[in-house]
């Protein structure tokens, strides 16, 4: 395992889940991207191509049917990878129903 150089500043642990999902802004989809990890915090985002990234965003995750939406501000970015912070706190409750998911279904 690769260690980091960079101190780890993440308020919550994220847990890795690769599932698909979209970004959203102006009401309008605008780029598909795969959600690497996700915590109550904030999720990795990685894209095959993407130019322009708003100040903020909706993401839109897919599961089992169900769409999980998050408002959310990119907080970095290298090449096609993206790191979002939430930005509301009720939404925490999409991310626990969805790792809950995630634990049941050993995803």
């Amino acid at each position: 395992m690769r260690q980091s150089t960079y101190p780890e500043r993440r308020k919550t642990q994220r847990r890795p889940i690769f599932l698909e999902g979209t970004i959203s802004y102006a009401g309008r989809c605008r780029a598909k991207c795969m959600v690497q990890n996700l915590s109550e915090s904030g999720a990795k985002l990685a894209f095959h191509t993407i130019a322009d990234v708003p100040a903020e965003l909706t993401l839109n995750v897919f599961l089992a049917g169900e769409v999980a939406r998050f408002l959310a501000r990119p907080r970095w970015r290298r090449r096609r990878l993206i790191g979002v912070k939430f930005l509301r706190r009720d939404l925490e409750n999409n991310v626990v129903s969805l790792q809950n998911y995630i634990q049941t279904y050993a995803i």
